[in-house]
Parts: C-alpha cells; sequence; structure tokens
C-alpha cells in the first residue's frame, strides 16, 4: 500500500510526456529495422525502454542527498570505465566507445554525462568564488574524461560533457561577466583547434555543411541522403514503412543518429512537428522543477539535465536537415541505444525523487541562498 501512495507524488504528466517521445522512438525504430516483421534491435529498443522505466520507479525511492553524498565515486567508477574502453574497448566504424560485456555493449561516455551533472551539484554549492581552490576539482573533473574520450575518439560527446556545466554555473549564480570572458576565449581559441587539434575528417564534416555536395560519397553523403528523406515527407510522409531512403538503405546509421530523418520522412512534418513540440513541453516543465525546487544542489541538478536533452534535440535535429555537422549525438529516449536510454532514465527517476518531495505540502524544507 505504501507503494502505491508514493507513486501518486509522482509527477504523471511528465512521464507522460516521456512515455509519447518514446512511442515516436519506438516507431520510426520498428520501421527503420523492419525485415518481414519485427527485428531483434526493434526488441532491444524496447527492452531497454522497459528496463529504463524500472529504473525510473526504483531512483523515485532513493534520497538525492544520498545519491550526492556517493556522487564522486560515482564519478570514479564511470571515468574507470571510460578508460576501460581505450584498453578494451570494441571497435566500431574507427572507434572505440563501446565496451562488450557479450550479452550488450555499454558506452560509458553516456553515463558519464550523468556522472559529471550528479557531481557538479554536489561540489558547486560549496564554491564561493572565482579564487576557491574547489573549482581547480571542477576544471579537472571535466578535463581528465573529455581527454579521455577525445582520444575515443567522440568530439561530440566532449562537447556534450561542458554544455550543460554553463547552465549549471548560471543557476549557481555566477556573475555574466564571467561568460562573457569565456566566450571570447572560445572565440580566439577556435583557429587553433581547426588547425592543430581537429583531424582530417573532422575538418570535412564542418565544410560539408556548408556544401555537402562537394564531397557527396564522403563526408556530404549523410547530410545529403538526410536531407532528401525529410523534404520528401512533406506534410504528412509517407506512411510507415514508407520510406524510400530509410528502406532502401540510402539513410545511414537511421536507427540511431538519423532517426528523426526517418520520423521526417515516415511521418512528415506534422510528425516531427508533434515529436518537437513534445520536447518543447519537456524542456517546460524542467524549468518548472528548477522554479519549485529550493536547495541549490537541486535546482543545479536539474539545470544540468534540462541543458543536456537541450543540447542533444538540438544538435541531433540540426544535424539531420544539413544545418550541423555529422556527429554521434542520440536523439534522447528516441534513438536506439541503452547507454543513452538508461542514462536519461537515471536522470528523470533522481528528478521524480525531488518532485515528490515539493509535492507534498507537509514536508517542510530548508532553503539555501542562491550565489550573490
Amino acid at each position: 500500500m505504501r507503494f502505491l501512495e508514493e507513486l501518486k507524488n509522482l509527477d504523471f504528466f511528465l512521464l507522460l510526456i516521456i512515455l509519447c517521445i518514446q512511442g515516436f522512438g519506438l516507431l520510426a525504430i520498428y520501421s527503420a529495422t523492419y525485415d518481414g516483421g519485427a527485428s531483434s534491435l526493434f526488441y532491444k529498443h524496447l527492452t531497454y525502454v522497459i528496463l529504463g522505466w524500472v529504473i525510473i520507479l526504483i531512483l523515485s525511492y532513493e534520497k538525492f542527498e544520498n545519491l550526492l553524498d556517493v556522487s564522486l565515486y560515482i564519478y570514479l567508477f564511470n571515468l574507470l570505465l571510460l578508460i576501460a574502453v581505450l584498453l578494451y574497448g570494441k571497435e566500431i566504424y574507427g572507434a572505440k566507445r563501446w565496451i562488450s560485456l557479450g550479452f550488450l555493449n555499454i558506452q560509458p561516455s553516456e553515463f558519464m554525462k550523468f556522472s559529471l551533472i550528479l557531481v557538479t551539484a554536489y561540489i558547486l554549492p560549496f564554491i564561493k568564488g572565482i579564487k576557491d581552490r574547489r573549482l581547480i576539482l571542477i576544471i579537472l573533473l571535466y578535463a581528465i574524461p573529455a581527454m579521455v574520450t577525445l582520444k575515443q575518439p567522440d568530439l561530440g560527446t566532449t562537447v556534450a560533457y561542458f554544455f550543460p556545466l554553463v547552465y549549471m554555473l548560471i543557476a549557481r549564480g555566477v556573475p555574466l561577466r564571467y561568460f562573457v570572458l569565456a566566450g571570447f576565449l572560445f572565440i580566439s581559441f577556435i583557429p587553433i583547434a581547426w588547425n592543430h587539434l581537429l583531424k582530417p575528417y573532422q575538418k570535412k564534416r564542418v565544410l560539408a555543411v556548408i556544401d555537402p555536395f562537394s564531397d557527396y560519397y564522403g563526408s556530404g553523403y549523410q547530410l545529403i541522403q538526410s536531407k532528401i528523406a525529410i523534404g520528401s515527407g512533406m506534410l504528412t510522409g509517407k506512411g510507415l514503412l514508407g520510406g524510400t531512403q530509410t528502406h532502401l538503405l540510402f539513410l545511414p546509421e537511421k536507427h540511431t543518429d538519423f532517426i528523426f530523418a526517418v520520423i521526417g520522412e515516415e511521418l512528415g512534418f506534422v510528425g516531427t512537428f508533434i515529436l518537437s513540440t513534445l520536447f518543447l513541453i519537456l524542456l517546460l516543465r524542467l524549468i518548472h522543477y528548477h522554479e519549485m525546487f529550493c536547495r541549490l544542489s537541486e535546482k543545479i541538478f536539474v539545470a544540468g539535465v534540462f541543458s543536456l536533452i537541450l543540447f542533444q534535440f538540438t544538435v541531433n535535429t540540426l544535424m539531420t536537415m544539413g544545418l550541423f555537422p555529422v556527429v554521434g549525438i542520440p536523439l534522447p529516449f528516441v534513438s536506439l541505444g541503452g547507454s543513452s536510454m538508461l542514462s536519461f532514465s537515471i536522470m528523470i527517476g533522481i528528478l521524480q525523487n525531488i518532485y515528490k518531495k515539493y509535492k507534498n505540502p507537509y514536508l517542510n524544507l530548508d532553503k539555501e541562498p542562491l550565489y550573490e
């Protein structure tokens, strides 16, 4: 009975939105991997969806404060997995990003995104200013996994580590002048990165956004096929299983990074508009969480989750429309990928535990002051 009582305090509105988003993913993956019937990849994705909901329910009962206390240990464990990828990882398309456990492959970099958000929510409230020595700890916590991930290589995920940090610093109350200064430093660093850090294939991907036809069968191929798929869907799409780009094998990575193109081709503008609206509602709900939560660590955590979902949705959709270079960024709750699905489910489960505390009107919580 207590279990049922606790369930009543969950945010069913947010959970329903996520379920609808996952529904789009299930339909698209069913079609993208169709081979005379539902494929093994479809059932694999369905299994991850179900397992994700189990994780959400379990973590909704685990106190956020307990997870904060062990956040550094969670981070260190994920860092060890990330390093293990370089030593024992499974190489796919020239990149080592996965560890094979026989029955499944895990991608530690996806779980590192969650680990960084959690450990930042734990440490950041203790930092009182730019001269605080603990700021060096934050820099190291991000720099080490970033360097390891770049070795895989995986530039997109490396950038995804740092994007939530900006929003979490804003939630911490860091003055705007520091972001302006960081922006100038980033702009001045671009020529150095282009000439000395980016690999030739990464430069080609950037240039392909400007003119994909300059390398039709190379770096521009994925962008061209994705744009054709989305454009040919027009208003209402070609119907489920009716996508020619999808089923005639023109569209690469159609069940993972380019799943949005499958939705655009088969469900048209209407389908992509509804999916985008669902993501917008999800993000607005997370903004409501930020206003609802009182403790600074909770505000920082929800800011990190919000910004990560926003970043991955924006980059993935722009990429499939040919407006952003091709990077390995999955569409949250939609793309096939167990590590991504489980990582986001972990974050949603933690948010549900925090939400339950504030939904109960009889629970008195001390408020922490924001950074001045």
